[in-house]
């Protein structure tokens, strides 16, 4: 829902009826659990499941104030002291939200991104 990695490397992603993702989440109320584990040495492993709805809707006849639910999950290697290599996907259940009002008859898909990327530290 909120993917600062996703937003770094490809700048703002178009929203409906004009708007953006070009910045930190507002308008929300997020709540998420995470878990990790580390099964050997060099591989850490991440589950995180989100639950997002919006404070407020843009109009008073929205038909929902629930953006969705989401779930990732991802695994990153460390190849070496300061090369690392993970990958991961996330899958959003969107919420009723980006239907709009009643009037519009929307309907919206469930999305999902797979990801991988190499991190350089210095």
């Amino acid at each position: 829902m909120f993917n600062s990695d996703l937003n770094y490397w490809t700048g703002n992603l178009a929203g409906h009826n004009g708007s953006a993702n070009n910045g930190p989440m507002s308008n929300a109320y997020f709540a998420q659990l995470r878990a990790g584990v580390k099964p050997i040495d060099k591989l850490d492993i991440m589950l995180s499941g989100s639950y997002a709805t919006a404070d407020k809707t843009p109009q008073a006849v929205w038909d929902s104030r629930e953006y969705g639910y989401e779930i990732d999950l991802t695994a990153t290697y460390k190849l070496t002291n300061n090369l690392s290599y993970m990958v991961g996907g996330g899958y959003w259940m969107v919420g009723d939200y980006y239907k709009g009002t009643a009037a519009a008859g929307q309907d919206v898909d469930d999305n999902y991104i797979i990801l991988n990327k190499l991190t350089l530290t210095f």
